[in-house]
């Protein structure tokens, strides 16, 4: 939960080639085969790539790009996969016995493929996947293509960036300093993801660590430490639907800590923060008492109009270029990136400066009534949409 989607697509090739097999032969046999099957997982890859999510990623660029024709070496273990619309850079590692070892996908290209045509990925994927997709793509502030923008959706951690722009605009203020040290409280004290959660308390920490920590790896004590040093107000200046919830106030709502979930749930706005203020001194839960089921209702809801609001004014943060996301930071002259999933929802937000010195955003939500959402899938059709953008009509 609140984990950012890995920004490597790692996967392994599951068709039985000969030993000899060259890397270019498994590419091509990849983007070629009816079957893709288990026996070419080198022992290794068997412990961290998942058969499903190496099918999806595949029948994901092919839906949007096409069919394969053909594989071009550009040096050491990089390739391109050449589709009928567009190419794929790829790196692949093969060991001794020809079982692949590493597979890498990079942002695809797109060749003549629109926005407005890569908006159509979205499209398939809420049709074929159920629930809701919010995509909003713009250049310099206009829109380019949209799909639902102002539909206000569970972004999951990537309300973190509405925290960043309270701490940014604190320090402009004078308020507070980047360097401003402060020393883990145990109420500031989260469930992953994240890596705080396990430091001593006492153990002093910058402002700007915390910041750092919460945008690049979705440190959730690290989020909670910030609110509650900022405030809870000044977040909620920039997000609806307030009040907003720390992560440890998700955990245990979801948990239903002390049988308060089903009465938040019915309360007004302004009676939610006397339940959360009843929530303060319960204990986090155990990570196994959290159901899986969807919680629109205790999420953290942000169209995607709001969300392009906030990464175009945090996006020049160090903590946001830490984790590029999936685009290719080599593309582009900046890129800024902060996503967030939660129990049946997904999303990607990504800020990009052009060779020209044109700002783009690209956020995509995906809700579903399903726990489990294809992240693959999705993130393929993102994928495709970044990859669109030098086809953008403007005016």
């Amino acid at each position: 939960m609140i984990r950012t989607f890995a920004s490597a697509l790692v996967a392994a090739l599951l068709f039985v080639l000969p030993a000899w097999a060259a890397e270019e032969d498994v590419l091509e046999t990849i983007f070629q085969a009816e079957t893709i099957e288990r026996s070419l997982f080198s022992p290794s890859l068997l412990n961290r790539a998942n058969v499903e999510e190496v099918v999806a990623i595949v029948r994901g660029l092919k839906g949007t790009l096409g069919g394969f024709r053909g594989v071009q070496k550009e040096g050491p273990n990089t390739y391109t996969v050449f589709l009928e619309r567009g190419r794929v850079p790829a790196e692949i590692k093969l060991d001794d016995n020809g079982l692949v070892t590493f597979l890498f996908f990079r942002q695809p290209t797109a060749a003549g493929l629109t926005p407005q045509e890569a908006l159509g990925g979205f499209v398939r994927l809420e049709r074929s996947g159920g629930g809701q997709v919010a995509v909003l793509v713009t250049r310099d502030g206009q829109d380019q293509v949209a799909l639902a923008p102002d539909a206000a959706l569970d972004a999951g951690s990537a309300f973190k960036m509405a925290v960043l722009r309270a701490l940014s605009d604190s320090v402009d203020e004078g308020t507070r300093n980047w360097a401003d040290v402060v020393a883990l409280k145990p109420s500031w004290r989260s469930l992953p993801s994240g890596i705080l959660q396990e430091w001593p308390e006492e153990t002093p920490v910058t402002l700007g660590t915390l910041a750092t920590l919460m945008i690049s790896i979705s440190d959730n004590t690290a989020t909670d430490a910030l609110i509650d040093i900022l405030g809870r107000e000044a977040v909620e200046a920039y997000l609806p639907g307030a009040p907003v919830l720390t992560t440890a106030e998700f955990f245990k709502l979801k948990a239903d800590v002390n049988n308060m979930r089903a009465r938040y749930r019915a309360s007004e706005p302004a009676d939610r923060r006397a339940v959360l203020a009843e929530l303060a001194d319960a204990p986090l839960p155990p990570i196994d008492a959290l159901d899986d089921s969807p919680s629109p209702e205790i999420g953290w809801h942000v169209s995607a109009r709001d969300l392009c609001g906030l990464i175009d004014k945090v996006a020049a943060q160090p903590a946001m270029q830490v984790n590029p996301g999936v685009a290719n930071p080599d593309d582009w002259e900046q890129v800024a990136y902060k996503g967030g999933s939660n129990f049946g929802a997904f999303n990607m937000t990504t800020h990009l400066v052009d060779e020209t010195g044109s700002a783009w955003c690209v956020t995509a939500t995906w809700n579903t009534e399903h726990a489990a959402l294809d992240q693959a899938a999705f993130t393929t059709a993102y994928l495709a949409m970044i990859g669109s953008l030098a086809q953008a009509d403007i005016p």
